[in-house]
């Protein structure tokens, strides 16, 4: 008795969801829940980028980029600080440019809607060396809902600077950032040089490893000629294959009708949206730098990035990088028809699917091929009655490493020791920390379970910690320790 009043409520419910498209008709305009401004990402920029010559000129400003989660710039969001200090605004292309003086700065979003905004960490010009010529870069990204899935890893490569902290002669930056055309231990690392010019048939190429399962905004600088900034177009493409991952983004550039240096910058973004560029974690992918009538671009005169490579067309440059970053996110893997990601499918979905009734929407087209049609109709509702109320899962995260070589506390180990775990279920790639402090630094992500750490010091103490990761986020490891030998005698 009990399971046929459970049908016969489970049918009710779908009914009363076939009711409640009549009210969504009426209502086409039927939302949930505010909008919400996540920090993207947020760095320092280093020298060269900076225009930071001899003597420590260069710049004090900080450059802002906001887009949505379709991947559209957002223009005319405010930006304030969080003691609400009015510091700009975005323009057409959702970017700002802030001048930093003598003073601390964080920056948030309000865009007069009642969204809700993240704030970046503060940011100082106020510092030696360089006193008062310091400049900085976030993203952030705008979802329609906060409860809507994806997050970016803000975590740091490198320490964050602050008032009146010494000089580390730095440049750290999140590691939403997969890649960052810097040493991010060298604020001097960055100085580039044009690459050698590509034609319409050709392209500039970084292979990188994604720190995420979305790729969602990229930047380079481009060229004709000196700094003459262009239209260019950027792909996310497999590696070594080179088979298109996401669409073919145009990135512009519009020359404004008076000249205004704050609309000059080193490089421009450019934004897929969070479903275009799906990646997996821990492999390599490269970003495809194309114009349709030949370019040149900016590449860094050093290999900063250890874990990928630099092409001009098909030819490999080992000594260089290149000169702009990557972002990428980790998002959730909710059900297709579980629109606001609140882990069931209930009235709430159903109010989002009428918006688009008789429309043609890829993000609420559910059904199925054949059925499939490219118009949202009865056939996506019918999908979304057979699903209703049922739950969503997301897989698990990975279990962490264990087994270290060297054992936790070993003593006496060879200088020359490699690293190496035992993965855990589930891991895809694995963020490495190693150093003589505890706990240890952040070294980089990798697939393999090994890691040489180069030669070591004699007589001394060293942390590690192995972080299982896969699309879902990351487990963090235990830390180990072990001890090198003493030198031996003369």
């Amino acid at each position: 008795m009990q399971d046929v009043n459970k049908a016969a409520m489970r049918d009710i419910a779908k009914v009363t969801v076939v009711g409640a498209i009549l009210l969504i008709f009426t209502f086409p305009s039927l939302s949930y829940g505010a909008g919400h401004f996540v920090v993207a990402f947020q760095r320092q920029q280093s020298a060269w980028e900076n225009v930071s010559g001899t003597g420590c000129v260069g710049g004090h400003v900080c450059r802002v980029w906001v887009w949505n989660e379709d991947g559209i710039p957002m223009p005319n969001i405010d930006l304030y600080t969080t003691w609400d200090v009015l510091m700009g605004a975005t323009d057409i292309d959702g970017r700002a440019e802030i001048p930093i003086w003598d003073n601390d700065y964080d920056l948030k979003c309000v865009d007069g809607h009642g969204a809700t905004s993240e704030s970046v960490l503060l940011m100082t010009t106020h510092r030696p060396e360089c006193w008062g010529h310091y400049s900085f870069e976030v993203g952030f990204l705008y979802k329609t809902d906060v409860s809507n899935p994806g997050e970016f890893d803000l975590e740091m490569n490198g320490t964050w600077n602050y008032r009146d902290t010494p000089q580390d002669n730095d440049a750290p930056y999140t590691k939403s950032l997969a890649y960052s055309g810097v040493d991010y231990t060298d604020y001097w690392s960055d100085q580039s040089g044009l690459g050698n010019w590509q034609s319409a048939n050709s392209y500039f190429g970084q292979t990188f490893v994604a720190t995420g399962d979305r790729v969602v905004a990229a930047r380079v600088h481009g060229v004709i000629g000196g700094n003459d900034l262009l239209d260019w177009n950027l792909q996310i493409v497999t590696y070594p294959g080179l088979e298109p991952v996401g669409p073919n983004i145009v990135v512009p550039y519009r020359w404004p009708s008076v000249w205004d240096p704050y609309r000059w910058p080193f490089g421009w973004e450019g934004f897929w949206g969070v479903n275009d560029c799906p990646v997996v974690p821990g492999q390599t992918y490269m970003l495809q730098v194309i114009r349709g009538s030949g370019m040149n671009i900016w590449r860094v005169n050093q290999d900063v990035y250890p874990h990928g490579q630099y092409y001009e067309g098909t030819t490999a440059y080992p000594g260089f990088d290149l000169n702009g970053h990557i972002c990428c996110m980790n998002y959730s893997g909710l059900p297709d028809h579980d629109f606001n990601r609140d882990g069931k499918i209930d009235f709430k979905d159903v109010c989002i699917l009428g918006q688009y009734w008789s429309g043609d929407e890829s993000s609420v087209d559910v059904a199925p091929p054949p059925a499939g049609d490219d118009v949202i109709n009865s056939k996506d509702l019918a999908v979304i009655v057979e699903n209703w109320l049922s739950a969503t899962a997301i897989p698990p995260l990975p279990a962490p490493s264990s087994n270290p070589n060297p054992v936790h506390g070993a003593m006496n180990i060879d200088k020359n020791a490699d690293l190496s775990w035992t993965a855990g279920e589930g891991a895809i790639s694995y963020d490495v920390y190693f150093g003589t402090s505890s706990p240890p630094p952040f070294i980089r992500n990798q697939t393999a379970t090994t890691f040489d750490p180069g030669t070591l010091a004699y007589s001394t103490k060293f942390y590690w910690r192995i972080d299982s990761v896969n699309g879902w986020g990351k487990t963090a490891g235990e830390e180990w320790m072990f001890s090198t030998g003493m030198p031996p005698p003369p």
